[in-house]
């Protein structure tokens, strides 16, 4: 009985250890299940007021004096804490970044104020998305001047699409 007992543990063993390596995962089980999984996603995100919102961000350009710069519209207002005020948004608006969290851009603003940019602010969107503007101005040349020392700096590191020059959409 014991002996028949042991054949028959080893053979069960043998036939899981077997079944083991047949369901080993394979790259081909990944990518099919990938694939799949790429294949079933919906357009439910494209329902939500956040995605409309993102849209409303105008990309374009703006020439100056024979250049031209990468512009962003978008309706913004002021951070509560952010270091501006509603007054601050003026028609040119210069970005040096962009987050999706405050602690982040609050965090920027600090660091540019320290040096040398006393008038960074922050401000949102409605989503809300945060931009640390560098500066603003009603005209196109000190926005001009602001947008060049920050590509100049080597103190900030800035990162795409930064800097860029935000047209705040509920001024004309």
């Amino acid at each position: 009985m014991r002996r028949a007992f042991v054949k028959c543990a080893l053979a069960l063993g043998a036939a899981g250890l077997m079944c083991l390596a047949a369901c080993k995962p394979t790259e081909a089980n990944y990518r099919a299940a990938y694939e799949k999984a790429v294949a079933g996603r919906s357009d439910e995100a494209d329902s939500t007021i956040y995605t409309k919102i993102r849209r409303e961000f105008v990309p374009g350009t703006l020439t100056y004096d024979g250049r031209t710069f990468p512009t962003g519209s978008q309706f913004v207002s002021t951070t509560e804490g952010g270091g501006g005020v509603s007054e601050s948004i003026k028609r040119y608006c210069v970005v040096a970044g962009q987050f999706k969290q405050i602690f982040n851009a609050k965090s920027m603003r600090e660091r540019m104020a320290d040096n040398g940019y006393p008038g960074a602010f922050v401000v949102q969107t409605r989503e809300p998305y945060y931009f640390v503007v560098a500066g603003s101005s009603h005209d196109i040349e000190p926005a001009v001047e602001l947008f060049d020392l920050l590509q100049a700096d080597t103190t900030l590191r800035l990162r795409e699409p930064a800097p860029f020059i935000l047209l705040p959409s509920q001024i004309k």
